[in-house]
């Protein structure tokens, strides 16, 4: 058991974006690798969405190489390394471990990562917005910043929503965390989730994220997997607590609907919030799509904005994206490496979803799936809302291990891999 202290205090380190993270992401990978040494080999057989991963990392790599947007030096060489390596080898890892780990035992990597992230978060709010020095009420006087100043990292400054995302993994503990207690099931981690869900929150109202609000939505929905696995399996109606908790989300949603159709400023306000320029970005992408099958950050078009009701030029060339990996993936790398990588990563993830759905049917496992289906929430929501290798990179290389570690895992087969063991 003490062995397993040594990774997991590693992903929190990660999570917590201490400078040389990816150092620190080599060496977890490394103590990973010595721990499983005595796995048996994966089969041939099972290794195809390996295959299409190294297709991706290789097609991007060559890209980013002939179009000269990377060279062979300096950090271009270290990003270079990390594309050819991090992704099959996360995957690979986290198949070896998840047939030595229990579920329950994974899932406090990924409440390593989350906890990490959170303190990352907070750190930021308090030292960036000086909240130490003048009143801690700074941190939420409807701050609107473009960046915000960090405590550590390669950058001084960093984009507030790459530091706001690090909160969404606590977000999506929230109201797991508050129906379990409404349960009195395992209340030690409900009260755990269900803190650092509010701290997470509190963070997210900082920076006013919706990012963060659509995961703490999302997250309601493995337990309403929970609920009508159970009721399917007792074949009776949900018990009060549960009502109660429905009853009180149910209120929330009707309230923020009667909002929206009434009149007035806030409306427009939340409409406002609710709306996002990227559905119009991405649906002139589509429009353009032939003009940059073979990537290179070449693509250029104009768009109409129906918020502002105004043209907006895009210039990929200028650092324009379009804040979704796979359409940034097509710009900048071309077709095949954004097929490469949908085709691998798609049914693992479907694996790791339907792995869930039986974790979420056992109550002595239900918390902890429930850690783990934030993570995996989380990682969807980033991958389809925000920019190609989002931030600095860490968890857009790290979701590769967790793809890994839940679709392989040998207590639920999926439907594309044979009975045998790993």
């Amino acid at each position: 058991m003490n062995s397993r202290w040594i990774p997991l205090a590693l992903v929190f380190l990660v999570g917590l974006h201490l400078p040389k993270a990816f150092t620190l992401l080599y060496l977890l990978y490394a103590v990973l690798f010595w721990q499983t040494r005595n796995a048996p080999a994966v089969a041939p057989r099972r290794l195809w969405p390996l295959l299409a991963l190294a297709v991706f990392s290789v097609g991007y790599a060559w890209a980013s190489l002939h179009y000269g947007l990377w060279t062979l030096q300096g950090r271009d060489l270290l990003d270079l390394i990390s594309m050819l390596a991090l992704p099959c080898v996360g995957v690979w890892l986290g198949a070896r471990l998840a047939h030595y780990w229990t579920p329950r035992q994974l899932s406090w990597i990924w409440l390593a990562y989350g906890l990490g992230a959170l303190a990352y978060v907070w750190a930021v709010l308090l030292l960036g917005r000086d909240a130490l020095s003048s009143s801690p009420l700074e941190i939420w006087r409807q701050h609107r910043d473009l960046s915000i100043a960090v405590p550590w990292g390669q950058q001084e400054v960093m984009n507030v929503r790459s530091v706001e995302q690090n909160a969404s993994f606590a977000v999506a503990w929230m109201f797991p965390g508050l129906w379990l207690l409404l349960r009195k099931e395992q209340s030690r981690l409900a009260w755990l989730m269900l803190a650092a869900g509010l701290l997470g929150l509190l963070a997210v109202l900082a920076f006013h994220g919706r990012i963060g609000l659509l995961v703490a939505l999302l997250s309601l929905v493995p337990l309403a997997w929970a609920s009508a696995s159970e009721r399917q399996a007792a074949r009776q109606p949900l018990q009060f607590t549960a009502w109660a908790f429905l009853g009180l989300v149910g209120f929330l949603l009707l309230s923020v609907f009667s909002l929206l159709w009434g009149r007035g400023d806030i409306t427009s306000r939340l409409l406002a919030r609710i709306y996002d320029e990227r559905l119009d970005r991405v649906l002139a992408f589509f429009i353009h799509i032939p003009d940059t099958l073979w990537g290179g950050q070449r693509l250029s078009f104009q768009y109409f904005e129906q918020q502002r009701q105004l043209w907006i030029g895009f210039d990929a060339s200028a650092g324009d994206m379009l804040h979704s990996v796979p359409f940034d993936l097509v710009v900048r790398a071309g077709l095949i490496p954004a097929v490469a990588i949908l085709v691998a990563v798609v049914p693992l993830l479907c694996c790791a979803f339907r792995q869930l759905g039986h974790l979420l049917s056992d109550l002595s496992s239900r918390g902890y799936a429930l850690i783990a289906a934030g993570f995996l929430i989380v990682l969807t929501v980033q991958w389809l809302f925000q920019p190609l290798i989002y931030a600095d990179g860490l968890l857009f290389y790290f979701g590769f291990f967790g793809l890994g570690a839940l679709a392989f895992s040998p207590a639920v087969m999926p439907l594309w891999i044979e009975s045998d063991e790993l």
